[in-house]
């Protein structure tokens, strides 16, 4: 019988469930045992929120208190970074005036300076902005060499001083600013009809919708959207807008790559040419990084195509052609000319200039590499032997970069 033990359960246990073989039971102690245990979580949540309002009860009398508190150990953890930050990077202290002005001395971007490989250092660059002799900086220069990193140093000195912070500089004598309008890149907009081209132009109609005197304006090829001629005709205008319009003189950095603004500079006043400074060695461009007056007239493109790996029988007939538009621009003065030398003789490239080869004969390097592998001979090699000639080549290549 499997209720054979029926009779030994105590009058004070409970019967609870009946199974297969068994029956359960429970006893008054645990019953309320299990009563506290279920209703534990409620009651502490009304706890706490007795304990909760009886703090907020307490504190209404101190709440201004607090909040002063508060906002002043706010300032301090602010200053204390700022003051860290400062002294990590070897900031200076910019000295603000009431004038409209910029006047930077060896500045220095704060974020790139951190992220350039161990015992590189960043190169600084002076800038000189104000509303009566240097309003306007076109700045020209090649692919690469830095002309987006200046604009974008020179906004953060400006928002680091007026935010209470030093600056990466030696020296800094900033003027306050209202605003600091950029255009400095682009972005395609297709779902809603607007191209890359539109979404500039939208842009830089706001910034010159909302200038003023004490505002700072950096543009970084304006007009590369559309054609070239276009290109040129907006920047231009736009350059003389800035500088000519009634409503204000804003400051601005004008980085382009059109080469015909640095004709403004001797039609007025207030618009002065730089570049940044290259160095061609070879068939390599060296990039400076540093700003110097005066304007520039190559953009070594072509250059900066080889640098990232674009096929040599490219490079070499993107040069041919951009010689032949060149001598075509110095003799025809930008028109059209029936000579037939001034024309670019577009031939087709064959399929043998069109394969590819890890052999470029342009690059010494490679030529050096390839006269090694001509004089090795492969059945004396041991096959330590090739892992160490392997591993010279490979110090060969470390070498070229470094230098």
């Amino acid at each position: 019988n499997k209720y054979k033990d029926r009779d030994l359960v105590t009058e004070d246990w409970i019967r609870k469930q009946t199974l297969t073989n068994s029956e359960r039971y429970i006893t008054q102690e645990l019953k309320t045992l299990e009563e506290k245990i279920l209703g534990a979580e409620e009651k502490i949540l009304k706890l706490e929120q007795n304990l909760y309002s009886e703090l907020i009860f307490f504190l209404s009398d101190y709440v201004g208190s607090l909040q002063l508190n508060a906002r002043a150990l706010a300032q301090l953890d602010c200053l204390i970074c700022f003051a860290h930050v400062a002294e990590k990077n070897k900031y200076t202290r910019p000295n603000l005036i009431d004038s409209h002005g910029i006047q930077i001395k060896q500045g220095r971007h704060p974020v790139i300076e951190q992220q350039l490989p161990p015992g590189e250092d960043y190169v600084p660059n002076d800038i000189h902005l104000d509303n009566e002799t240097e309003q306007i900086l076109m700045i020209t220069g090649p692919n690469m060499a830095g002309k987006s990193a200046l604009l974008r140093q020179t906004a953060l000195i400006c928002l680091m001083a007026q935010m209470g912070c030093f600056v990466p500089a030696k020296q800094a004598e900033l003027g306050i600013l209202d605003r600091v309008f950029t255009r400095v890149g682009a972005s395609d907009n297709l779902s809603t009809g607007e191209s890359t081209f539109m979404v500039e132009m939208n842009e830089t109609a706001a910034i010159m919708n909302n200038i003023s005197d004490a505002s700072l304006i950096l543009l970084d090829e304006i007009g590369r959207g559309t054609s070239t001629y276009d290109g040129i005709s907006i920047a231009w205008a736009i350059a003389e807008f800035l500088h000519s319009n009634p409503i204000a003189r804003p400051m601005t950095l004008f980085a382009t790559h059109y080469h015909e603004l640095n004709n403004l500079a001797e039609r007025f006043d207030r618009i002065a040419n730089y570049h940044i400074a290259t160095r061609e060695v070879g068939q390599k461009v060296i990039f400076l990084r540093k700003l110097v007056e005066g304007g520039s007239h190559h953009s070594f493109g072509i250059h900066v195509a080889q640098m990232a790996g674009m096929p040599k029988a490219i490079v070499d007939r993107a040069s041919q052609i951009l010689s032949q538009l060149e001598l075509k621009s110095i003799d025809g003065q930008g028109e059209d000319v029936d000579i037939p030398h001034h024309q670019p003789e577009v031939q087709e490239i064959s399929n043998a200039a069109l394969q590819l080869s890890i052999f470029d004969k342009s690059d010494p390097l490679i030529g050096k590499i390839r006269e090694a592998l001509n004089t090795l001979d492969l059945n004396a090699l041991t096959p330590i032997d090739c892992m160490m000639k392997l591993h010279e080549f490979k110090k060969w290549l470390e070498e070229e970069v470094q230098t």
